[in-house]
């Protein structure tokens, strides 16, 4: 039987292989239109077929090849209306409470967790479950969870500019919640030969990229909490329409 370090060494040796095929069955340039760029195939960068590596790596981090995450300010509004939507309905409403139930336990289910600076060479499933874990130790409750995934749909499906994807969705929610608990934070007072105190600080956040996002936003979107979505996205819309603060012109 192989050594996992063999097997790694295999399949690099077949990347390569097919990188260094070149643009076979790809596109010379990327598909996004003003781009310009090589795809990475046909740079002999990678295997994307059709995109550069500026735009893959877009993908990597935001969902869509080109259209950036949701600003904090754009997502404002809509939490505070789903929120307000999902407190008036939790006790009521079997989809709800059934969304927020399976939200707690998925919390409790996530395990121990563990430094940021320790997450170097664990799975994407490992760390998206440390991500969820963070979010039980920081006390977030499994309600708030389900308020940030109405509104994150909702926003999705108003903004006309917003892919219709679910990855672009997911990856949103999962970068949105990660908000609420990321990163590793420590504090320490050092006195120093002549006695002065000197506070030092470390603040280490992980990635917010890749594989982690897809399958944190995969645990953070249940069945129970789909139909969640599909049956209360317009009513969250129709409350902050009917109670939401209007914008002031600019």
């Amino acid at each position: 039987m192989l050594q996992p370090s063999g097997k790694r060494a295999k399949r690099r040796a077949a990347l390569k292989e097919n990188i260094r095929l070149g643009p076979l069955a790809a596109s010379a340039k990327c598909a996004i239109p003003g781009c310009g760029r090589q795809t990475m195939k046909a740079a002999r960068q990678g295997l994307a077929p059709h995109h550069c590596r500026r735009h893959v790596e877009h993908r990597q981090r935001h969902g869509s090849y080109w259209r950036p995450s949701f600003k904090a300010s754009e997502l404002r509004p809509f939490i505070t209306a789903a929120t307000a939507y999902v407190g008036l309905r939790a006790a009521n409403d079997k989809f709800i409470a059934a969304a927020i139930a399976d939200m707690g336990r998925a919390l409790e289910d996530a395990g121990p967790v563990e430094l940021a600076t320790r997450l170097k060479g664990m799975s994407a499933t490992k760390r998206a479950k440390i991500g969820l874990a963070r979010l039980r130790v920081e006390g977030v409750p499994p309600q708030r969870i389900v308020s940030i995934v109405l509104a994150v749909s909702a926003l999705t499906r108003t903004d006309t500019t917003a892919p219709r994807t679910r990855e672009f969705r997911t990856v949103q929610i999962a970068k949105a919640i990660q908000r609420l608990a990321s990163g590793t934070h420590r504090i320490w007072e050092v006195e120093d030969h002549q006695g002065r105190k000197r506070r030092t600080e470390m603040h280490v956040y992980p990635k917010s990229t890749g594989r982690v996002l897809r399958e944190m936003g995969r645990m953070l979107e249940p069945p129970s909490l789909e139909l969640v979505v599909e049956k209360h996205v317009a009513g969250v819309l129709a409350h902050r329409q009917r109670y939401g603060r209007p914008r002031a012109a600019s």
